[in-house]
């Protein structure tokens, strides 16, 4: 959508008066934003940048030293070339002077070895560019256009992130406010690239660098960022910046809006949970409206089941029995799978039986009247959320839990992941730009309650070193680990990192719609 000095040279009228490039000639992708002729030596003063400059040199001067003033003044303003006439009318030759100052200053000079109309050149050029804007119009039309109708379809953000995929045919990744991958599209080296994310994510960012990010914002607040990875040119990524914002809005919209792709298998089971979960219904209204649709899960004790799931693999993790059970319903609501049972004397073993098999670990309420049925779905949705985050993903249950249950709270919004980054930010940072990180050390550390010796006995070192690297992650994160208050906050900091790594959702999907 560019149109650029060498653009401009390939016109038929500059060609025709036998334009040649002197100085420059690398510099010849400059964007050309408007065509100006004049005659008058001080014209710099009136440009704005962008402009290709004509001139027949009677506003130049005679003198070496006038034009180069004329040429560095140009320069400066931000023309994109300066075009001179060999007509005669002032030079028949282009100066030295002047092509020695297009090569300092790195400004293109080209001459005319023929007298030109101006006014043809600009009339030539400026229909150019405006045919040029018209499908830059066009364009954005068409790609906001695009999204609308993604999210009037009900899609979901790895859907936008895919179509941003196929707009911008580069790789595209999405994450959220802690620097977690959410989902990703096209050429992207996992092993490397997703472990060493961090690295990147906590880097400047330029357009200008390959990378074009932009924020999404829910309700005025960053929830992450979106990275576009391009092999473009710098001055044909103001399209991929484009659709990257539009992509931004849609996600944000999409993630506001995601309840209305929960349901699944069951639109009915799936349609009656969902309310139940969004406070829609009471207990008591849920086990009427249950028993309209068959499920009898009585007048007694109920406990809720959730099973997380895999969601890179939209076909992964457990699809409840709610054919065979009708004492239990159950809904796959797309990273996990809920179920609500009638506990009827069933085990803790019988109730996680209800969802199959538990690859990615789960949670389970304690059982409870209907009454407190919205209290019972809280307590599932805690024990599953920190289940997802220890690395045997086991089936928890709500009375496992001790201080989980108020990071799995703070996890809802963006104060977990701000006292994350202010008590650990730092050290993490560190850590991506190390071949040997020390979160690992401070871990084992504080697992042990800042016994040292266990601690060095936990990471099999010698006392020595593992003073050596305490002292070091005291010096980065500018605390004193021997203070006890200090290591609470810190063991809370790596529980809470734990937590929104293990519910981070990690997705890749190529060519899928």
């Amino acid at each position: 959508m560019v149109f650029t000095v060498a653009d401009a040279l390939d016109i038929d009228l500059l060609k025709d008066a036998g334009a040649r490039v002197l100085t420059g000639s690398g510099s010849l992708d400059r964007e050309v934003r408007w065509v100006h002729s004049s005659e008058i030596s001080d014209i710099a003063r009136f440009l704005r940048g962008g402009e290709l400059l004509l001139t027949a040199g009677l506003g130049m001067g005679s003198t070496g030293a006038l034009q180069q003033v004329f040429v560095r003044a140009a320069a400066h303003a931000g023309a994109a070339a300066l075009v001179i006439e060999e007509s005669g009318r002032m030079f028949d030759r282009v100066p030295d002077a002047v092509v020695a100052e297009g090569q300092a200053c790195g400004l293109p000079i080209i001459a005319l070895a023929r007298e030109v109309s101006f006014a043809g050149v600009s009339s030539q050029v400026h229909e150019i560019l405006t045919d040029k804007r018209l499908q830059a119009l066009t364009h954005e039309r068409e790609v906001e256009s695009t999204f609308s109708n993604l999210l009037l379809d009900g899609a979901d953000y790895l859907s936008i992130v895919q179509t941003l995929a196929e707009l911008t045919d580069g790789t595209v990744v999405l994450e959220n406010i802690a620097h977690r991958v959410m989902a990703y599209v096209g050429e992207f080296d996992e092993e490397a690239g997703i472990e060493g994310w961090d690295r990147h994510a906590r880097g400047l960012h330029s357009d200008d660098s390959g990378c074009v990010r932009r924020p999404v914002l829910m309700r005025g607040q960053p929830w992450g960022w979106i990275h576009v990875f391009t092999d473009r040119p710098a001055t044909e990524r103001a399209t991929a910046a484009f659709a990257t914002e539009r992509a931004a809005a849609a996600v944000a919209i999409s993630l506001l809006t995601d309840r209305s792709r929960e349901a699944r298998d069951d639109q009915r089971s799936t349609a009656l949970i969902t309310r139940l979960l969004i406070g829609d219904l009471s207990g008591a209204e849920f086990i009427d409206q249950a028993g309209r649709l068959g499920y009898q899960l009585g007048s007694g004790q109920i406990v809720v089941v959730i099973a997380n799931k895999d969601a890179r693999d939209e076909s992964s993790g457990p699809r409840a029995g709610r054919q065979i059970d009708t004492g239990a319903i159950s809904a796959d609501m797309g990273d996990y799978v809920v179920a609500v049972a009638a506990e009827s004397g069933r085990t803790r073993a019988e109730l996680a039986g209800l969802l199959g098999k538990m690859e990615h670990g789960g949670g389970m309420s304690r059982a409870v009247p209907a009454s407190m049925l919205q209290v019972a779905v809280t307590q599932a949705k805690s024990a599953a959320a920190v289940s997802r985050s220890l690395p045997a993903s086991p089936m928890l249950h709500f009375d496992d839990l001790g201080v989980e249950r108020l990071l799995v709270t703070l996890a809802q919004g963006p104060e977990l992941a701000s006292f994350v980054e202010d008590e650990l930010g730092p050290l993490l940072t560190k850590d991506a730009q190390s071949t040997t990180p020390l979160l690992p050390t401070l871990r084992a550390f504080l697992a042990v309650d800042g016994r040292k010796t266990e601690a060095a006995e936990k990471l099999f070192i010698q006392r020595r070193t593992l003073y050596n690297r305490l002292d070091r992650i005291a010096a980065i994160l500018g605390k004193s680990l021997d203070d006890a208050a200090t290591r609470q906050s810190l063991l809370l900091a790596v529980k809470g990192l734990d937590l929104l790594e293990g519910s981070s959702i990690v997705a890749r999907r190529s060519g899928r719609p």
